[in-house]
């Protein structure tokens, strides 16, 4: 973490990722050979503060866990490198989400996804104070509650609150209404109606708005920034990077089109890499395309 680095906070899912990777998918037999193992943190939100500490931010993180082995895993995994927990909150009797992550040998991945049970909707015990030092808030729609409640609490004290928008329903819309940059991806802006209806609903909100589309790039309301050409090892979790680098860099003070840049390269370096980048990963792609990072 660099000196006087910038603070985000970060809301929403966290899950335990076990990650194989396989010669084929999907199998042709009862039984498929993995070439390689992973136990690794997963899901939006605590990918984002892991991501935003990899960086050279700072971050804070949180989130609802079981009191249970997967649960205290993911919370070290983000201790470890500094990201502060206090908002990661164990609850008795509730089971940790956990995933199965298949990827293939082209880096793409299919993910089995269980979400965890007993974990509570309430939020009225977020420790909220901590947005206090935040320069800016990252959300996913995976805890709407909390989100909503950080969400307000963020915006009344002026911060760029960033979403990850992976739903059409009326709580995925609320939220998108209380941030100030929402980004979904294209699967999403498809079942919106395409890119220019979805970037024209977030434009009616009064919100800052964009679409990732993989390698082709990102588009906003002002044009498209083009991806960064990699060989991709595992794309899994490139959009959670995304959108944390993103937030940080609107945290350091970038505007939108750098933020864009500076994202899109720590998501191409996610994938060529394998593992969620470290700021010197990130740097050179974005001095190639004439950014500071």
């Amino acid at each position: 973490m660099r000196a006087h680095a910038a603070r985000v906070a970060a809301l929403g899912y966290a899950c335990l990722d076990y990650r194989f990777w396989v010669e084929r998918f999907p199998p042709v037999g009862a039984r498929t050979p993995a070439g390689a193992y992973r136990m690794d943190l997963g899901g939006p939100a605590a990918v984002g503060a892991l991501t935003v500490a990899r960086l050279g931010g700072a971050a804070v993180f949180f989130g609802r866990r079981g009191d249970d082995d997967a649960g205290r895993r993911a919370e070290a995994i983000l201790s470890v490198e500094g990201v502060d927990t206090r908002g990661f909150r164990a609850f008795a009797g509730a089971r940790t989400p956990v995933s199965g992550v298949l990827i293939a040998s082209d880096g793409e991945r299919h993910i089995f996804a269980y979400r965890g049970e007993g974990l509570p909707d309430g939020a009225e015990w977020l420790p909220l104070d901590a947005l206090r030092t935040a320069q800016a808030v990252l959300l996913d729609g995976r805890w709407p509650t909390g989100a909503a409640r950080a969400a307000e609490a963020a915006r009344r004290q002026g911060l760029p609150v960033v979403l990850d928008l992976d739903g059409e329903t009326a709580a995925a819309m609320r939220l998108a209404g209380l941030s100030t940059h929402v980004i979904a991806d294209e699967e999403m802006a498809a079942a919106c109606g395409g890119v220019d209806r979805l970037l024209s609903e977030l434009t009616e909100l009064g919100v800052w708005g964009a679409v990732t589309q993989g390698a082709a790039g990102v588009v906003h309301a002002a044009g498209r920034v083009p991806g960064f050409p990699v060989t991709a090892r595992d794309t899994t979790g490139a959009g959670d990077v995304f959108h944390a680098a993103f937030a940080l860099a609107l945290a350091e003070g970038q505007a939108e089109d750098a933020a864009l840049v500076f994202a899109s390269a720590a998501a191409a370096q996610r994938c060529a890499l394998g593992d969620v980048p470290r700021r010197s990963d990130v740097t050179p792609l974005c001095r190639g395309r004439g950014r500071r990072a």
